[in-house]
């Protein structure tokens, strides 16, 4: 079981660091739509911005996500998951309802 839990978390660690190297990526290269397609605030926004390499590893090695799951709203899901609009339509109604949910400011 150990090995599994070592694995697991393992995952978590990559998966943070992979978002928080291309969330500053998104934010360097154009910052209104990396806040929009991250989901999160000008705060936030800056806060990752201002992170060093070693500070980007440090947070990254956390035993918990720091990324939040932005597909938990019913509508939502239910767009993405049942094709009835197709192809761009669908795509654009997705982006509609994402844009939709509130930013989470810094704490």
């Amino acid at each position: 079981m150990s090995a599994d839990i070592n694995s697991a978390l393992d995952d978590i660690r990559e998966v943070n660091l992979s978002y928080l190297m291309l969330a500053q990526r998104l934010l360097r290269e154009n910052h209104a739509a990396g806040m929009f397609r991250l989901g999160i605030g000008s705060d936030v926004a800056d806060i990752i911005l201002g992170l060093s390499p070693a500070q980007l590893v440090k947070l990254a090695s956390s035993n918990a996500l720091v990324c939040g799951f932005r597909l938990d709203d019913y509508s939502l899901l239910s767009s993405l998951t049942q094709g009835v609009l197709g192809g761009v339509l669908q795509q654009a109604h997705s982006t509609i309802l994402l844009s939709q949910q509130v930013a989470v400011p810094a704490v």
